[in-house]
């Protein structure tokens, strides 16, 4: 079984029996911490969790303890559960990934055996091993994706954490927070909580954001992007040397500066072919970040795609200075800034 979805999770937490096993991962570690919680709540009422709850981090444990917790007796008569946390299966010894195997392909009646990857990622594409785990569980158990809520959802999720902890924020403050610092649920939660010891009761102001919440990257870059494409050369560069001051690696600016352009271009050609932003956040990964979407949706129309395209091509010719070559990262990366702004705002021809 795979459930992909939260909605899914919730019915099959609320209407189905305990499956045998359960592998939890995605990109957000706090809806995998979350419903693993809820899933072992599930298995054993807290009452007799002392007795029939383990739980082994996989760094501090092996296969053989995991596999002996499973087939201990209940003290209880009721449901065994054993939760192993951040497996990285291509660590394991070949008697490990053995045994492991051999547990996943048969399980004692009236257990629960629940692998959360909190911080560990499963790579099905790298490695052969996850592929073999995830197979086993879906034909055993459930396969479990928890990579986000929407943008909506997650302020709705700020809010409702904000209000557990006595104080109130608004829809509009909730998404500059996470224009900010980002979708990483864990991240959010970190920063309402600072948020509100700060502030005590009562609303939550924007000052208050803009001088304890900590931006992400993404959100200095979109800045500088946004300064090019403002014409405004002086501030994208005095914006840049901040990103270096806060130490900032030239690699990860450029990242994410790319990623901007990238938008713009493809949303560019969305617009040539009449599409929506809704065609565009479906056709690639933009879950949770569809506002990236509808801020290129509204600058696209401004550029060409030729000088979209040759902005591209610019990032990608400093990406390959930037591994290729001894100069300064920095020197590369001005340079690279002053070139994108040169693409979009010379006049055409001189490109």
């Amino acid at each position: 079984m795979r459930l992909e979805t939260e909605q899914e999770l919730l019915r099959h937490l609320k209407e189905d029996a305990c499956l045998p096993v359960y592998l939890l991962h995605g990109q957000q570690s706090y809806l995998v911490r979350l419903y693993a919680k809820k899933l072992r709540e599930k298995a054993v009422p807290s009452s007799l969790a002392d007795l029939n709850f383990t739980s082994f981090e996989a760094s501090r444990t092996g296969i053989d303890e995991v596999s002996d917790a499973l087939e201990s007796v209940s003290f209880s008569g009721g449901t065994r559960c054993v939760q192993l946390t951040d497996l990285d299966a291509d660590k394991l010894s070949a008697s490990e990934w053995s045994k492991l195997k051999e547990r996943l392909a048969s399980f004692p009646q009236d257990t629960v055996f629940i692998i959360s990857q909190q911080n560990v990622p499963v790579d099905a594409k790298k490695s052969a091993r996850w592929r073999e785990i995830l197979k086993a569980v879906e034909k055993s158990g459930a396969l479990v994706v928890l990579d986000g809520r929407s943008r909506r959802e997650t302020a709705r999720f700020l809010a409702a954490l904000c209000q557990k902890n006595g104080c109130t924020i608004s829809p509009a403050l909730c998404e500059s927070l996470i224009d900010r610092c980002g979708d990483d649920m864990m991240v959010l939660g970190q920063e309402i909580q600072k948020l509100c010891a700060y502030q005590g009761e009562g609303e939550i102001s924007a000052d208050a954001v803009e001088k304890l919440s900590i931006r992400q990257l993404d959100a200095n870059v979109f800045d500088l992007a946004r300064r090019i494409l403002a014409k405004n050369l002086s501030g994208a560069l005095e914006n840049l040397q901040e990103l270096f001051d806060m130490g900032s690696e030239p690699v990860a600016v450029l990242g994410a500066l790319n990623a901007s352009f990238i938008d713009l271009y493809r949303c560019k050609i969305a617009r040539e072919q009449g599409l929506s932003a809704a065609d565009v956040t479906g056709a690639f990964p933009y879950k949770g970040k569809e506002f990236r979407v509808r801020n290129a949706m509204r600058d696209a129309d401004r550029f060409s795609r030729q000088r979209l395209a040759h902005c591209v091509f610019l990032l990608a010719d400093t990406d390959y200075q930037l591994k290729s070559s001894r100069s300064d990262a920095q020197i590369l990366m001005q340079e690279a800034v002053t070139r994108l702004f040169l693409a979009l705002h010379q006049q055409e021809g001189s490109l």
